[in-house]
């Protein structure tokens, strides 16, 4: 799949991650476990909450939680997704751009 809102959950906690990707899906997701593999400094929060909690994601089963081909929907769709899920080890800085309209569309879900 491509043009895609998706979900990686952590195997060993309820911690989850929420990206998205223009690209193949599955290509998103092996740069995801491969990225432990670059100098610490250049790693994802995925690859640092596997590494400092020694925890893996369940890189085999990603989740599709929406599908828009256009990059600024797509955005803001993976803000409204970030948010949705509390849960989740992204950045705040990644839902900063969502407008305050969408909190209680968000509340409500």
């Amino acid at each position: 799949m491509t043009n895609v809102i998706y979900r990686l959950n952590c195997n060993d906690c309820d911690k989850s991650y929420i990206g998205q990707t223009k690209r193949h899906l599955r290509i998103r997701v092996n740069e995801h476990k491969n990225d432990v593999k670059k100098h610490e400094s250049m790693h994802s929060v995925v690859s640092t909450h596997r590494l400092n909690n020694n925890h893996e994601f369940d890189f085999s089963s990603p989740m599709v939680l929406h599908n828009e081909k256009y990059y600024k929907k797509r955005d803001i769709s993976e803000m409204f997704f970030i948010k949705k899920y509390k849960n989740n080890i992204n950045l705040q800085k990644d839902t900063e751009r969502l407008p305050d309209v969408y909190n209680g569309i968000i509340d409500l879900t």
